[in-house]
């Protein structure tokens, strides 16, 4: 079974690997009480938390012979031990991150191991590199939440915004670097590693995929939203045209970060047109109207709005942030649908997309940040501006309301896209087959003729 065989790689039952993770959660626990007694309560209760998630497996399995190797329990521990001993000798905190991608892979293999959940490898290892980076938004915007409304300091510590700004731009980096390296680590662990030995997980039942209820939207939303399709798609036509007028304007002006943005937009505004006909899955007009929308009003912004009506900068945000969500929801559900090795429940899924919607913000602000940054040494008017850190941290929160939302009325409203996305998944790997299969056949048919010839 694929969970055995490959997530189940990252658990030993040894006597020297039990010896040296037993160690070492033994010194987790010293530091924790330690740190406890510092009044280090944040770190006291994330020491307190790793020994649990490092000791489920144990505990589920009731043999104490039993952790995760060794390494990755180092991983895991290195910057609560640098904490409280040497924090010093950490230059960066990609350590930091190092460990949060490590903690991350130990939390989604032991649910794959324990529930319902089931993953293939590499999407735990995709999860994790968006857990990292999504640890790392929620980490730096409730410390900021913090400095707003409760008068700490953890960022607003008397720097000017821009420079606090800076260097919260450098840890989204470091964030990056440690997921992104730490998923190319993990990667070529499970596929180099031995088997996973005489570790025997529970059972999680039959392998079919639950099917997923394909439901309507409530009455009050499809009230309220009730206009035809054909209205929808008019009133997409009008804000596709309305872009190729800002096009023209923008060119006209010389406004090039208007003019780059418009381009940008009306290629994604007509990508669901390219995806029916190519790929013969019709889209439904509401979600056409959806993504002209949100690019529509960015378009918008960067042209005059976002300097000069407030909030638009949070609308938009938070409309393209929905439709990032309702992206990733409607891709991994059809990705569910299709294959047997993965089935994530929908209120799993919830949390996976406010992850990934804000991994992706992360991303976003770090795009901005170079774009500015580059855009100033080079004498140009950026595309992409930020305005200090409450800018940021703004547009996280608003990027985070979007994916609630989406991910709240995606069970109704993208239902009927997964399935159409997994009947075309299923189309094309059925395509493939059989065109493996015909190769196959006409091998086999040359190397007859050949041996009848030699004959």
């Amino acid at each position: 079974m694929e969970r055995i065989n490959k997530l189940g790689k990252i658990l030993r039952d040894t006597s020297l690997n039990a010896f040296l993770g037993w160690a070492m959660v033994s010194l987790l626990f010293l530091l924790g009480i330690v740190n406890f007694m510092d009044s280090r309560l944040t770190w006291s209760a994330l020491s307190f938390s790793v020994i649990f998630i490092i000791t489920a497996p144990a505990l589920l399995l009731r043999k104490i012979s039993i952790m995760p190797s060794w390494y990755f329990i180092i991983l895991a521990i290195m910057p609560i031990v640098g904490s409280t001993t040497a924090y010093h000798f950490f230059f960066t905190s990609i350590p930091v991150y190092f460990s949060v991608a490590t903690i991350a892979l130990l939390l989604v293999a032991e649910i794959s191991w324990f529930t319902s959940v089931r993953m293939h490898y590499k999407f735990a290892i995709l999860l994790v590199v968006a857990t990292t980076l999504a640890m790392s938004g929620i980490w730096h915007l409730l410390h900021w939440l913090l400095d707003v409304y409760f008068g700490t300091s953890f960022l607003l510590d008397g720097r000017s915004p821009e420079a606090i700004n800076a260097a919260v731009m450098y840890e989204f980096m470091y964030a990056t670097v440690a997921g992104i390296t730490a998923g190319i680590i993990f990667g070529l662990y499970f596929r180099s590693a031995g088997a996973a030995g005489n570790v025997k997980l529970p059972p999680q039942g039959s392998l079919k995929t639950p099917e997923y209820p394909v439901r309507q939207p409530p009455a009050p939303i499809r009230r309220l939203l009730g206009i035809s399709g054909d209205k929808q798609r008019l009133a997409t036509r009008i804000m596709q045209a309305g872009l190729f007028i800002l096009l023209i304007v923008a060119i006209l002006i010389g406004d090039l970060p208007t003019a780059l943005n418009a381009i940008a937009g009306l290629a994604i505004t007509f990508a669901p047109y390219f995806i029916t006909r190519k790929y013969n899955i019709p889209l439904d007009p509401g979600l056409t109207l959806w993504i002209t929308l949100a690019i529509f009003m960015d378009a918008l912004g960067t042209f005059a709005f976002y300097e000069n009506v407030a909030r638009w900068d949070n609308i938009t945000h938070a409309l393209s942030a929905s439709v990032i969500a309702a992206a990733g929801y409607a891709l991994i559900r059809a990705i569910d649908i299709y294959t047997d090795e993965i089935y994530i429940p929908p209120k799993v899924l919830f949390l996976f997309i406010l992850l990934f919607v804000l991994a992706t913000g992360v991303l976003w602000e770090i795009m901005e940040f170079l774009t500015d940054e580059l855009a100033d040494e080079l004498g140009y008017n950026a595309v992409l501006v930020q305005h200090g850190i409450n800018d940021t941290m703004i547009d996280l929160s608003f990027n985070l309301l979007g994916a609630i939302l989406a991910a709240t009325w995606g069970a109704a409203y993208l239902s009927d896209i997964s399935y159409r996305l997994a009947r075309k998944f299923e189309e094309i790997s059925a395509k493939n087959n059989s065109i493996k299969e015909s190769e196959e056949h006409l091998q086999v048919n040359i190397f007859a003729d050949n041996l009848n010839d030699r004959e």
